[in-house]
């Protein structure tokens, strides 16, 4: 049986989807321990901002240090692939449309001038960091953006005087939980 044009075709049509999804999956779970790792600081830093709003600023530092070395030890251990991808281009309009959806979230969140602004500003740019990640290397990651980035609103205007130990469970708990998910595919 002689194979035909279009069955060469399909068959290297299949194998690129295969190796397409490859990468993500492979992309997946090199950012699930940085996503566990960061919801874990997200949850100290906020709870001690709650509990201990004087040390705030310091707790934050040495966590950022912290998070920051261990980030850079995961990802030296990480050996996986990251291709690239040829559809590089074609999410142009989705980063327009992700970055006007961060710049009103911003300008809606920076209006008064108080602590809560910078504890809400920080996971907005992380949430669209995600985001526009995700675009990129898989729905999972840019679906973690924008739960964290709703997730921060909805705590910043629905629940002001609670903001920092929702953003502690919430913020941190939305990190971690979407890591674990990333790891399991």
């Amino acid at each position: 049986m002689a194979v035909t044009h279009e069955d060469a075709a399909a068959a290297l049509r299949l194998a690129n989807e295969a190796g397409e999804r490859s990468a993500m999956l492979r992309g997946y779970q090199s950012t699930a321990p940085h996503l566990i790792l960061w919801g874990v600081i997200y949850a100290v830093a906020y709870a001690i901002s709650y509990g201990r709003p004087a040390q705030a600023n310091i707790a934050w530092a040495v966590l950022i240090v912290a998070g920051s070395v261990a980030s850079m030890v995961i990802g030296g251990r990480d050996r996986s692939d990251r291709a690239a991808g040829s559809k590089k281009w074609a999410i142009v309009p989705a980063l327009f449309v992700t970055f006007l959806a961060f710049i009103m979230a911003t300008a809606a969140v920076m209006q008064p001038q108080d602590p809560k602004q910078m504890a809400a500003f920080v996971p907005l740019v992380v949430a669209v960091a995600y985001i526009v990640m995700g675009l990129g290397a898989g729905r999972r990651i840019a679906f973690a953006g924008v739960a964290l980035g709703v997730l921060t609103l909805v705590g910043y205007f629905g629940f002001p005087a609670i903001f920092m130990l929702w953003m502690a469970v919430v913020g941190g708990g939305t990190l971690i939980l979407s890591g674990l998910w990333l790891r399991r595919v």
